[in-house]
This record gives C-alpha cells, structure tokens and sequence, in this order.
C-alpha cells in the first residue's frame, strides 16, 4: 500500500496492511510445493543452483555453494554465496528478502554479477565435475 491509498481508506474498521509477497524464482505447482517454495532459504538455494547451470552450460562452470545462517532454517539471519569455495558475496537475510519483493530475478542478478567480479580461475569441465562430486561428498 503506497501512502495515497493509505490516505483515502474510506472503511474505517479492520484496518490492515496487506503483507509484501516475495517473487518467487521457483515457481510452486500445488499447495504442498507453495509451502516448500515459499521460503525466502529455499528461494536463495534455487537460485544459486539456477546460476551454476547457467554458467555450465555458457562453458563458464563453478561450483556455487550458498552457506544460510541464523536460528530460522526458512528465513536465514544472513547468507554466504561461495564460489569454487570462495565467498563472493554475503549479506543480510533482509536484504535478500527486499531482493526477492523487488522482483524474482533480481537476487539471481546480484549473484550472478558477483560472480562475474570475482574473475575467478576457468575451469574445465572435468575440473568443475571433480569440484562438484567433493561439494557431494562434504555434504554441502
């Protein structure tokens, strides 16, 4: 609600502020994956996978890692992206969220530019494959 709406509410009872959506990356396709897709955590590590698979399939792979931290497992107190093990970007568990009210994409833009301004070391693809099976083998 912008404040000229607010100002012009002509129903003076039940007075409520309607709470801000994020966009949503991954997109639910029933009620039990709206519960799951819904979260700010798992909206993050979609789009840290989302870029990884961009990149492998522009012959640019790394392996992305996004640490979430804080008490909450669906609403992180901050975050890490890492990339080949190197943190490129981190911040607030608020500002992704402002990210993700902003627009859908625009989380996955911030990573992908950090990313890109980190001139990280080019890979092969046998490389990228052997960083990835040690992210599987870590459990991360």
């Amino acid at each position: 609600m912008d404040n000229f709406s607010v100002r012009n509410e002509c129903n003076f009872h039940n007075l409520a502020a309607k709470p801000k959506r994020i966009h949503l990356l991954d997109k639910p396709n029933g009620y039990a994956s709206a519960m799951v897709k819904s979260s700010l955590s798992h909206q993050m590590r979609f789009t840290a996978q989302k870029l990884e698979e961009e990149l492998c399939a522009a012959d640019n792979p790394h392996v992305l890692q996004i640490k979430l931290l804080g008490n909450d497992s669906r609403e992180p107190s901050s975050w890490k992206l890492l990339a080949d093990g190197t943190c490129v970007a981190d911040g607030s568990g608020a500002f992704a969220r402002e990210c993700f009210y902003e627009g859908a994409e625009v989380f996955l833009d911030l990573c992908r530019n950090a990313v890109r301004a980190a001139e990280l070391h080019q890979w092969s693809q046998r490389e990228y494959e052997l960083l990835s099976a040690a992210r599987g083998v870590a459990g991360v």
